[in-house]
């Protein structure tokens, strides 16, 4: 069964068992990786854009999780509604986004180049062939130049979109096996794996990030005009519905800068595969030997945290408050923004957590 969008999808599908989604935001004016049929659907597309990005860069994958049904969840690229990849690739300033496409001839090893940004795709043909890969023009049937393509949603509306063949992503894996077994496995990586993915790094180090984007602002729930001025869209935190039915999202900095505190409160280390330190350790407060140590040691998390994760706020209050009743510890953040000193120091964020890790509580 094919889906048309992303609703449809998860409707009928679940997460952690049917697909996953892996993502890591950027920051400021940066360029995103995104694997959208990652996974089993067009391996190992996830764990190339994965490398591409390195440990820091954006990184964004969909990934159907069923090596025999996976490929029932490929989107069309050009009705790719995602929220997680709408907002990061909405807010990137260039944009690769890797698929896996069938030989279109026997047993040929080339990558298919499109989208509507000459500059990197011109990079990554110069490097891919420098480094001993084959490019070619993609086919009008699966070519990346429409605008509505995700790879074309970013800040510019200028993306490149790189198909794969099977014969090519094969090379990259040890007896080119590319079952989902295999792949999570980067000792089966061949060195081929590693020439690509340094060839692409390669042409990405080299392109402009600050293009002008004034007049591009990018959409996330509804369409703009080229009058608006371009802004930074963030999804909001917690997860909620707007009174349209998309997902509810804020052009609010502070707005922004509150929501991502609260994340990472809300969140334990480790919870985040990709990015392990991530978080704050407040359950861990519940074992604590007595209220003020339990305190010292929220304070010290948080303050920790957040110099490491968000530099951009500062902390002028914590409140930790331990019920050991409940096993549950509330932990009120009162943040502002770094580059307005002594502003809005009145915002403050609530999080609840038990000593599972689960967020219980989150009033503003």
């Amino acid at each position: 069964m094919a889906y048309p969008n992303f609703r449809y999808l998860a409707a009928d599908k679940i997460l952690g068992i049917d697909y996953d989604i892996k993502n890591r935001y950027g920051s400021g004016t940066y360029l995103l990786h995104a694997a959208i049929h990652g996974g089993g659907i067009e391996p190992p597309t996830s764990q190339l854009a994965a490398y591409a990005a390195g440990d820091a860069g954006a990184w964004y994958s969909f990934e159907g999780l069923n090596d025999l049904t996976a490929e029932n969840l490929a989107l069309p690229a050009i009705a790719f509604d995602e929220p997680f990849c709408v907002v990061n690739t909405g807010n990137s300033s260039r944009t690769v986004v890797w698929h896996g496409v069938g030989d279109q001839q026997e047993a040929e090893k080339v990558t298919y180049i499109s989208g509507a940004d000459p500059v990197l795709a011109s990079l990554i043909v110069q490097e891919l062939n420098a480094a001993g890969f084959e490019t070619d023009s993609a086919p009008v049937s699966f070519a990346g130049d429409d605008p509505q393509n995700i790879c074309n949603r970013n800040r510019p509306r200028a993306g490149v979109q790189l198909d794969l063949s099977l014969t090519l992503r094969k090379s990259f894996y040890a007896d080119g096996d590319l079952s989902a077994p295999a792949t999570a496995l980067p000792e089966n990586r061949l060195p081929d794996f590693f020439a690509y993915g340094d060839a692409i790094r390669r042409a990405c180090s080299q392109v402009p990030l600050d293009s002008d984007t004034d007049d591009v602002p990018p959409v996330i729930t509804q369409p703009r005009t080229p009058d608006d001025q371009a802004v930074s869209i963030a999804m909001r935190t917690p997860f909620a519905i707007d009174h349209s039915g998309g997902v509810a999202a804020t052009t609010d900095e502070r707005e922004q800068l509150l929501d991502r505190v609260h994340a990472l409160v809300g969140t334990l280390p480790g919870e985040r595969v990709m990015r392990a330190t991530y978080g704050v350790p407040t359950s861990a407060a519940l074992f604590a030997i007595n209220a003020e140590v339990a305190n010292d040691q929220l304070q010290r998390g948080v303050i920790d945290a957040v110099a490491q994760f968000e530099p951009s706020a500062v902390v002028s209050a914590i409140v930790a408050d331990v019920n050991e009743a409940l096993g549950a510890v509330n932990v009120n953040v009162q943040v502002s923004r770094a580059d307005v000193p002594g502003a809005e120091r009145d915002n403050t964020r609530t999080v609840g957590v038990l000593v599972g890790g689960t967020v219980i509580s989150t009033p503003e």
